[in-house]
């Protein structure tokens, strides 16, 4: 459902947002602080409303993994047409890992292989494995695509998305799958078929746990009156990202577009400066 991006709108599509999240139970929310990052970037071909593309996603984040993704909605052209080069058919999620030479389609095969290659166990944990042999996403996991009216799902204008093609460098955003703010914005990339970066910055612990800037702080219940300071986890990847690439404040979304040099915070403004760009 094509619904405007005014000051309506946007609540409308926040509310509907944090609904999705709110019925994943917290996937895609918290991760390890010290993940195994390949050398050469994971390349992941999905969509923003396709239930097993967000089973992905969830694990990508639980891994802390950065990856390269490659939106291909229906009737889209920028990447789904080499999608279908690439896979045999137009299928998502479909993950190309060139640190291993694997090419896999199946939702289920794709996170076994993220487990084995980039966890320290090396094994999926029981959470993460269906029940039976078939790759079927959840109930839970569609009914959190239709509460956002299957945004992301289409590309808005495919002529015109293929007309302009793909940027000449890829966009990077910086967040994690639970966060409603985030997807809102993966859901416009997802429409316009805009490449980009996806930065995973799961929290690592429960002081990076907190809405519209405000954070549980432990020190409260035994210091009120002397609240620590925030502080990411010493050494981990949110510490990195505050100290060498965020300079004001550690806030998601957060979007470089390299086209432009444009940096962004707030998803309502990435969206509607998506919209100018991309649109």
């Amino acid at each position: 459902m094509k619904i405007p991006n005014n000051t309506l709108g946007y609540t409308i599509k926040s509310l509907q947002a944090t609904t999705s999240t709110l019925l994943r139970a917290g996937r895609g929310n918290m991760g390890t602080p010290f993940p195994m990052q390949p050398s050469e970037a994971l390349i992941l071909y999905e969509h923003e409303a396709c239930p097993y593309s967000c089973r992905v996603r969830e694990v990508m984040t639980y891994l802390n993994l950065d990856f390269e993704s490659r939106p291909s909605p229906h009737e889209g052209h920028v990447y789904r047409d080499e999608l279908k080069e690439l896979a045999g058919k137009v299928q998502v999620p479909f993950l190309i890992d060139v640190n291993t030479d694997d090419y896999i389609l199946d939702s289920q095969a794709i996170i076994d292989h993220l487990f084995t290659h980039y966890s320290k166990e090396g094994i999926t944990p029981k959470d993460y494995q269906e029940p039976s042999t078939d790759d079927h996403a959840t109930l839970v996991n569609k009914v959190a695509s239709v509460v956002s009216m299957m945004r992301g799902v289409k590309a808005e204008n495919p002529a015109h998305n293929q007309a302009r093609g793909k940027p000449d460098e890829l966009l990077h955003l910086y967040g994690f799958e639970a966060s409603p703010f985030c997807r809102l914005v993966r859901e416009k990339l997802s429409e316009l078929e805009v490449g980009y970066i996806n930065h995973n910055v799961a929290r690592e612990q429960i002081e990076d746990i907190g809405v519209f800037g405000k954070r549980i702080n432990l020190s409260v219940f035994s210091a009120p009156r002397h609240p620590k300071k925030y502080r990411p986890v010493k050494g981990g990847k949110r510490e990195r990202i505050k100290d060498q690439v965020m300079t004001r404040k550690l806030q998601f979304p957060y979007l470089i577009d390299p086209n432009t040099n444009v940096v962004l915070y707030e998803s309502k403004e990435i969206i509607d400066y998506l919209d100018e760009t991309y649109g």
